[in-house]
């Protein structure tokens, strides 16, 4: 590896933003056809300056959005900056296209998702996936690192999921019972392929390679093409963009649910999304056990669940519990009741002996 790479890397703690990194310096060179990264460092300061500046540019005439030049300008900032190559940087970020409003930032409904499972019914990959993040409410790079053994069995059929597990991004989310169900019908595919599943195994994994995880930008690209063959309408596009954006809308759809449910603790529910609470503090403080984050995520299931009978299943269960939790407490009032019942009888007996 030449050294200016090995320079560039070496200051790069994350995979995902090395890989991200690395795209954008591509790009760089594959725009202005230099053959590798040791050449462009060779390259005058002032030759760099203007070719960046160009480059931003030719970006903005392509209607680039704001987040995607910026990530650009970081990438050649940290590369130049690693080879010791002198740019005027504040100029060049004020190169950046206006901010314009958010767009994909609106959720799946479940009516939506039930479409999209409905095509997707004769694959126990897709149908494990969208059932796995809907319910999690995962980001898509999340089957990038998560291995069997990052799921536990939890309480009522459902499971934990430790995401980014031993990383200082990693937290708890859960999956209910029809998520695992979904899971397990797919590992028992895999199993009856040949393949032997271990702790160590990819939970999601290339269809071609049992040894290789589902990628982002593989999970991204073939659900584009599944969600478009359906009747599912995901807003108007404009640069690229629709309102509801392919894989984030189920992660939107969780998280509002979420925050919409009034009785579901918000610091927990920011937990359980992989977010940092709203009070600074409690993220070094405020550490519930997993007994009592699964209490929040619970009140959230039935609204979480997409298949119709799976979620009057649920009602008619949690209506079951109450019911049971109410005769339990008139049980129990009653055994008080004749509790004091006796204790008056045994009094006016101790009254009538004294008498």
């Amino acid at each position: 590896m030449q050294r200016s790479t090995i320079l560039f890397h070496s200051v790069i703690k994350s995979d995902k933003t090395k890989k991200l990194y690395n795209m954008h310096i591509r790009q760089f060179r594959e725009y202005f056809i230099i053959k590798d990264n040791a050449s462009l460092v060779s390259i005058g300061p002032k030759k760099i300056q203007t070719m960046i500046e160009d480059f931003i540019l030719y970006q903005r005439s392509k209607n680039l959005s704001y987040g995607s030049v910026h990530n650009t300008i970081c990438a050649l900032k940290l590369f130049f900056e690693m080879n010791d190559v002198v740019c005027n940087w504040t100029k060049i970020k004020k190169m950046k296209p206006e901010k314009v409003k958010t767009r994909g930032d609106m959720p799946y409904t479940t009516e939506q998702l039930r479409v999209i499972l409905k095509q997707v019914s004769k694959s126990e990959l897709w149908t494990a996936l969208v059932h796995f993040i809907a319910s999690s409410g995962v980001r898509e790079g999340f089957s990038e690192e998560l291995r069997v053994k990052d799921l536990a069995d939890f309480k009522d059929g459902c499971k934990s999921v430790k995401v980014y597990a031993d990383s200082k991004d990693e937290y708890f989310t859960f999956i209910h019972q029809e998520a695992v169900q979904a899971l397990e019908e797919y590992f028992e595919y895999r199993r009856s392929k040949g393949e032997s599943i271990g702790p160590d195994s990819w939970v999601f994994t290339t269809a071609l390679n049992p040894n290789e995880p589902m990628t982002t930008n593989l999970i991204s690209s073939w659900f584009a093409k599944i969600v478009k063959r359906t009747s599912v309408n995901r807003g108007e596009c404009i640069n690229g963009r629709y309102d509801i954006q392919i894989v984030y809308g189920m992660r939107k759809r969780w998280n509002t649910i979420l925050k919409s449910n009034s009785k579901i603790n918000s610091n927990i529910a920011e937990k359980l999304f992989g977010h940092s609470t709203t009070i600074p503090l409690d993220n070094h403080y405020f550490k519930p056990t997993l007994e009592v984050i699964f209490e929040e995520y619970q009140k959230a299931i039935p609204d979480l669940l997409i298949d119709e009978t799976m979620r009057l299943k649920q009602e008619l269960e949690i209506k079951d519990r109450q019911l049971s939790s109410i005769e339990a407490k008139d049980q129990t009032i009653n055994n008080m009741q004749h509790t004091i019942s006796m204790l008056e009888m045994n009094l006016k007996l101790i009254e009538a002996k004294l008498s």
